[in-house]
């Protein structure tokens, strides 16, 4: 979709706006001024300078008195056995909960990371707590495997992944937890325990949506499979006839996911499915990534038209063409992510989640709610973690 048509971007607008009072002589010289920038965050009483934390969306924010990133498990356990104040931990701030922020003391495990003891024969993988997701899936296919599924954003940490249930979308697939086949937690006095389904199988289960309240996750055995190809494929389809097939294409492919956009009459359906290599086009088809370019053009200019909200998201939401991209699993998996925004969650029992979703749309266009970011809809199968949102439940 080339919404060059319709320029009334928010960078369009502000540069314009530059550029004209630059040509009235209108702009001040603030920007030239020598006045010296101000410092942020304290200085602690070692004298190190600790620089105040956010989350991506930028919705949670704290000044932490100290920041700490341990080269290794010994530091963790030194730090945790010796430590006299509340500690976080860090993943990579992509949660929208306030699960971080805090006046005491915030670790990383950022140089915890990577994978170790490959077995090829049973695909299992240990992965260290601060491990990317983009990470562990390039690595993993340099050893010729691929994780089972994916969430469609790989910037989180595989401990953060786990600690809030993270997950993908495929109805015979289970969150980034259910790959898990044991772990390793340092806890707050600075023990260790190993867990799986036969060892602290208590901790086990509670682990895979364990919110930080169990310890630190330095590192887990996952079941991966052999390295496998994608092909996406995506299309916009009126709302109705998204809602009404959506079970029935949930069971045709491997991955299925539809995003419905408010005040509009479209849906837009996103499938995964493996293919052979072999079956990858010589040169596959480039992505224009339609659907989201428009949607950012579609979120600029209603911030600035409102009144045209409804108008603007059926007309774009109608020019967006189906698209067709292929690639390694890791390539396909994530996506790029650079709207901000805060999200909310649930999770409904999977037959009743068009019904669902049927009237939350309903609801905004009569009440007229001035939102316009798409629900995104996914599919998980149940599993047995105990806090788990798809507990015992697709």
């Amino acid at each position: 979709m080339n919404f060059d048509r319709i320029p009334l971007s928010r960078r369009n607008l502000l540069k314009y706006t530059a550029v004209g009072a630059i040509a009235g002589g209108t702009l001040t010289s603030t920007a030239c001024s020598n006045n010296k920038p101000k410092e942020v965050g304290i200085v602690n009483a070692d004298g190190k300078r600790i620089l105040p934390w956010s989350n991506w969306s930028g919705n949670q924010n704290c000044q932490p008195s100290d920041r700490i990133v341990p080269r290794n498990e010994d530091e963790l356990l030194t730090l945790l056995r010796s430590g006299n104040q509340k500690i976080r931990m860090l993943g990579s701030g992509h949660s929208f909960s306030g699960l971080i922020p805090t006046d005491h003391t915030l670790v990383s495990l950022a140089r915890l990371r990577g994978i170790e003891n490959v077995d090829k024969e049973t695909n299992q993988v240990d992965v260290l707590g601060g491990t990317r997701l983009s990470q562990l899936g390039s690595e993993l296919w340099d050893q010729g495997l691929s994780v089972i599924n994916m969430s469609d954003i790989d910037s989180q940490t595989f401990s953060g992944a786990v600690a809030t249930s993270t997950h993908g979308t495929g109805r015979d697939l289970q969150s980034i937890s259910g790959q898990m086949l044991s772990s390793r937690f340092v806890t707050a006095s600075g023990d260790i325990l190993d867990c799986s389904p036969t060892e602290n199988s208590d901790l086990y289960h509670a682990s895979g949506n364990h919110l930080g309240a169990l310890g630190v996750m330095t590192r887990s055995r996952i079941q991966t499979v052999p390295a496998y190809h994608l092909k996406e494929h995506s299309w916009m389809m009126p709302e109705e006839e998204g809602l009404e097939t959506a079970l029935e294409l949930s069971k045709q492919h491997r991955h299925y996911e539809m995003f419905a956009l408010p005040h509009s009459k479209y849906i837009l359906g996103l499938t995964l499915d493996k293919v052979a290599a072999e079956e990858v086009p010589a040169e596959p088809p480039v992505g224009s990534g339609d659907a989201y370019e428009a949607f950012r053009m579609l979120s600029n200019a209603i911030d600035y038209m409102p009144f045209a909200r409804r108008w603007l998201v059926n007309y774009g939401a109608s020019t967006v063409k189906p698209e067709t991209r292929y690639g390694t699993s890791p390539e396909i998996f994530g996506n790029l992510r650079d709207i901000r925004f805060n999200e909310m969650e649930y999770t409904v029992p999977a037959e009743y989640g068009p019904q669902c979703l049927r009237e939350v749309l309903e609801k905004i266009k009569k009440d007229n709610i001035p939102v316009i970011f798409p629900i995104e809809a996914r599919y998980v199968k149940a599993d047995d973690f105990w806090l788990s949102p798809f507990y015992k439940r697709a």
